[in-house]
């Protein structure tokens, strides 16, 4: 029987062409646009008024031991971080998470190479400068892009700013963190900078050991594949004249030999290529064309035995992936004194193919993903009121169109196993091109009651298609984009699109001192996707034959989803400030069964006490941070989650920011060296370690770090 994949030693050469051919073409479009030449200066971007319900913050990745800033992000309203390895954070916004909650990374879709999410859109962030941190915030508007059922976050590198000058000055910085586990990042920046032009190279590199749990006996266990060893750097060059501008930018990110504790596998290595090139033309004094292209190339390996035990032979498993992503987006906006609109058309492809081997058994193959591509081409139109003191409103619509197919697919299992040739003949022979027709309609109406308040209510209509494995798993196998429940899973071709109704009603309050604003969602979602009990029958012979559970199949059913957020500031003086922020969401399938969704955050919230002085231009400062999480007994018995207890974590971090441009940072986590077990840790699922299989993934113990910073 033929194999009908390439082999795994041709795979990364083809791979390597692609990437070195995407970042040759960047590179020469960031050169170019680097250094041309210019007379004039003036910003193009059209910017407009306060939104009460647009989040945007900047991190400092300096700041948390988190090599993604995980514990930064689930700080803001609705956000939460299911946390499958250390570099292998979700976000989960107002319970849903994966695919659902559109991550857009300097603007870019990432095309994960892990079916499982090992590679999510936070792998891709380079460096320790500052992050722009932007959560729309409630039911996103259209122009965010298609496919936003569950919200839309932006993350993107702060651009240098440029100077005044005609000559080049330079800039940069560098830092190091040094952490107990013996975890250590490095970073370092360096800036070229004139009146229009700007060239700047971030770095970073982060590894740690496994970390052990928390415990006041001072002898806590320590979690299996809790480490990980990455590095990452990026090049990106902008050019400014009187009416245009061109930016653009490459990103490499490569991480080696990394745990995911609650996945079947490790990560050996994942090489990633990212970039990106934005053109922005002013037209005129009220109309602005931009558009933006987009190449994302991975290539990932997988195992279960290189760095976990596994003492079956027959049972180790080796797993090539590999993607590519490319999409081109224009939008044309026109704002005058009244009114801002926006128009634009959005073009993404991706493709996917994974095969799995044996190193002890070379005849064992199983085709897994086989040419697998994913087309997306979507229209949209958004309308604001600029500016008014009474009723202000905005409304858009956006129609998508996806298309998906995917190639044959084999196993020299096929040969000896009759259930899974019957598997394989039947995706074979199925109709595998797949189309589905989105309409999303979004409306806001936002009254100002008063100079100090301002009441929102938000409505709409968001749908999203399938994604590619939860069409194209034709072999049952633990693929669920990150879902992490131990379960197997089996695709489903004749799945439905998922159709979210969706009412938001937010609030602002302000005072001389203090900010409160909190808001109410509710969702009704038909024909969720979720794993349903099985009823093809060969997947199931092949998991009684493997004396395991008997798969889960990707189905349609209906499900609500509910809840609120709220954050509160308040300044005592100039020194001293009070952070608040709090939420509470509840999920539930409503169709063929009864049950809660799976993984969902409990109820939790943060506050964050901090105390600043600036003295001879030096300042300083310190922060108290308290986590705290109720107990969480809403769980998917299909998933078979188990409940979890609540618990209270105190952080600390103190700086001293020198006039030299020097900083030192204390960062202490966990200083009570609680042993707590966040819900959407998962569950572990190495064996041979000090925690049992099944058992939740424990946070880290106590925790203290160094980190030194410099900046030019």
């Amino acid at each position: 029987m033929q194999n009908l994949s390439l082999s795994a030693a041709a795979k990364p050469q083809r791979i390597f062409a692609r990437n070195f051919l995407s970042f040759t073409v960047a590179g020469a479009l960031i050169s170019i646009s680097a250094y041309a030449n210019s007379t004039a200066l003036e910003t193009i971007t059209v910017t407009g008024q306060h939104n009460p319900l647009l989040v945007e913050t900047t991190l400092d990745p300096t700041q948390s031991s988190a090599p993604d800033m995980r514990d930064q992000l689930a700080q803001l309203p609705g956000l939460s971080i299911n946390g499958n390895g250390a570099v292998s954070g979700i976000i989960q916004y107002r319970g849903m998470f994966s695919d659902r909650v559109n991550v857009q990374i300097d603007g870019s879709v990432i095309t994960a190479a892990g079916p499982n999410g090992m590679d999510s859109p936070l792998s891709h962030v380079i460096g320790s400068s500052g992050q722009a941190v932007t959560l729309y915030r409630g039911i996103s508007p259209v122009s965010m892009g298609p496919e936003t059922i569950g919200g839309a976050v932006a993350i993107s590198h702060i651009a240098p700013e440029l100077t005044d000058s005609e000559q080049r000055t330079f800039s940069g910085g560098l830092s190091v963190s040094r952490f107990s586990f013996n975890k250590t990042h490095y970073s370092v920046s360096a800036n070229a900078i004139n009146h229009n032009t700007y060239i700047s190279v971030i770095a970073d590199k982060q590894t740690a050991d496994n970390y052990r749990a928390g415990s006041r006996a001072g002898n806590g266990i320590v979690i299996p594949s809790s480490f990980y060893d990455r590095h990452g750097v990026k090049i990106r060059g902008g050019y400014v004249a009187k009416n245009y501008s061109i930016d653009g930018f490459v990103t490499a990110r490569t991480t080696n030999e990394s745990g995911t504790p609650t996945l079947a596998m490790d990560i050996i290595y994942i090489d990633a290529l990212l970039a990106g090139l934005d053109y922005t033309q002013r037209l005129n004094n009220q109309w602005q064309l931009k558009m933006q292209v987009r190449a994302n190339n991975n290539e990932h390996i997988m195992d279960n035995f290189t760095l976990r035990s596994n003492t079956n032979n027959a049972a180790y498993r080796e797993n090539y992936v590999d993607s590519e992503g490319r999409s081109i987006s224009i939008k044309a906006s026109h704002i005058d004194a009244q009114w801002r609109s926006e128009y634009g058309v959005d073009w993404h492809t991706k493709e996917h193919y994974s095969h799995i081997t044996n190193p002890n058994m070379a005849m064992f193959y199983l085709n897994n993903f086989n040419d697998v591509q994913r087309d997306t081409a979507s229209v949209y139109a958004q309308w604001e009121q600029e500016k008014s003191s009474d009723l202000q409103w905005l409304f858009g619509g956006r129609y998508s169109r996806i298309s998906a197919d995917a190639g044959t697919v084999d196993s020299n299992m096929a040969m000896m196993n009759p259930n899974v040739a019957n598997l394989r003949d039947a995706f074979n022979t199925a109709q595998r091109s797949q189309s589905f027709d989105l309409l999303d309609v979004v409306g806001r109406i936002s009254l100002p009651s008063n100079e100090s308040s301002v009441w929102t209510l938000s409505a709409g209509v968001k749908e999203q298609a399938p994604i590619y494995q939860q069409l194209y798993t034709w072999f049952p196998l633990g693929i669920s984009a990150g879902m992490a429940d131990g379960r197997n899973y089996l695709g489903h071709l004749d799945l439905s699109k998922e159709t979210a109704f969706k009412v938001d009603m937010s609030a602002e309050f302000t005072g001389l001192n203090w900010r409160l604003a909190p808001s109410v969602y509710w969702s009704q979602i038909d024909n969720y996707i979720m794993g349903m009990p099985s009823d093809n029958m060969s997947a199931n012979m092949i998991a009684q034959m493997n004396n395991i559970a008997p798969p889960l199949i990707w189905a349609n059913e209906d499900a609500q989803i509910a809840g609120f957020d709220v954050t509160y500031q308040y300044a005592f003086s100039d020194n001293w400030s009070l952070d608040i922020s709090g939420q509470y969401v509840k999920g539930k399938q409503t169709g063929t069964i009864n049950q809660d969704l799976y993984r969902l955050a409990p109820l939790s919230g943060d506050v964050t006490l901090s105390w600043q002085q600036e003295h001879d231009s030096n300042r300083y400062g310190v922060s108290l941070h308290t986590e705290l999480a109720a107990a969480q007994n809403n769980v998917a018995e299909l998933q078979n989650e188990t409940s979890t207890s609540g618990y209270g974590v105190v952080n600390l971090n103190s700086y001293y920011q020198f006039d030299s441009g020097l900083k030192i940072q204390l960062v202490a986590t966990n200083i009570f060296d609680k042993m707590y077990a966040p819900h959407l840790a998962g569950v572990n699922r190495v064996t041979a370690a000090q925690l049992a299989v099944g058992d939740k993934v424990l946070s880290a113990g106590r925790s203290i770090g160094l980190s030194i910073s410099y900046k030019l």
